[in-house]
């Protein structure tokens, strides 16, 4: 993402011809979309772990209230 020696920035972009513009600019859109792929699995897994947790917690309650009702009868 450098163009020479010189990182590419908004007041140096002016200097880049429009193809090398371009380029960049699908560089960059690439590399965003990557990291916003990568971020929405991480926040998919995590809910995933949320909602199995919630699941067993749910079980657990059943199956102490299941013993506490088969003790009493």
């Amino acid at each position: 993402m450098a163009y020479g020696s010189t990182k590419i920035n908004r007041f140096n972009m002016h200097q880049l011809s429009p193809y090398e513009r371009i380029q960049y600019q699908r560089e960059r859109r690439a590399a965003a979309a990557e990291i916003a792929q990568k971020n929405a699995s991480m926040a998919n897994s995590f809910a995933s772990i949320q909602s199995n947790s919630a699941v067993e917690t749910g079980n657990l309650f059943s199956k102490i209230a299941m013993q506490r009702i088969s003790k009493t009868a």
